[in-house]
């Protein structure tokens, strides 16, 4: 069986519940863990594609997924959060065999601790925290550059809208499922 591939980007408090439950609503899936830029796609370029009274509801309704998981969580004072540099560091993180401890404690840092993830330097500063300071240079590498740009073109051109999104393959090839709400189903689908 294919892994399930999971898109993702540090500033969708979405993807952090996604990635907070993976474990235990995906207990035997293998994971391919897939960053991608949420403001590459077109709804998102701007910033949040939402007037005051949706966002308002939208951060409400957030508040009770993440109660409803069970999941400490609070918005971080820099909202909307741009994941740019933290979605290169996961590349350089996956290249250098470092990625589990990178990906769960910078979503954690800014979805728990409200820690501002949106500029390079408070990236790097969060990646040498964790024992990762290559993350400085890898952050302007070119190839990471072109390999976040190629995922999240090659997302586009999948259908991703947002994310979280995953991908995961049944009987009849592979299937894509939008948000923390709907990997129910991922698991139904890989198992039948």
């Amino acid at each position: 069986m294919p892994p399930v591939e999971f898109l993702f980007d540090y500033a969708s408090p979405f993807s952090f519940l996604a990635n907070e439950t993976l474990a235990a609503r995906l207990p035997d899936a293998e994971i391919a863990y897939r960053p991608v830029y949420l403001r590459g796609m077109d709804a998102f370029a701007k910033g949040i594609p939402y007037g005051p009274a949706k966002l308002a509801w939208v951060i409400n309704d957030l508040r009770r997924c993440a109660a409803e998981c069970g999941i400490e969580m609070r918005i971080p004072a820099t909202f909307p959060v741009n994941g740019l540099y933290a979605l290169r560091g996961a590349i350089a993180a996956q290249r250098a065999g470092r990625f589990a401890a990178y990906h769960d404690a910078v979503f954690r840092a800014t979805w728990q601790m409200g820690r501002d993830i949106s500029h390079k330097e408070s990236l790097v500063a969060l990646a040498t925290e964790l024992g990762f300071p290559e993350a400085a240079a890898a952050v302007d590498d070119p190839s990471i550059k072109d390999e976040l740009r190629a995922n999240t073109e090659d997302a586009i051109r999948r259908g991703v809208f947002g994310v979280p999104t995953f991908f995961a393959h049944g009987p009849s090839g592979a299937e894509m499922f939008w948000g923390h709400d709907r990997m129910h189903q991922v698991a139904k689908l890989i198992v039948s």
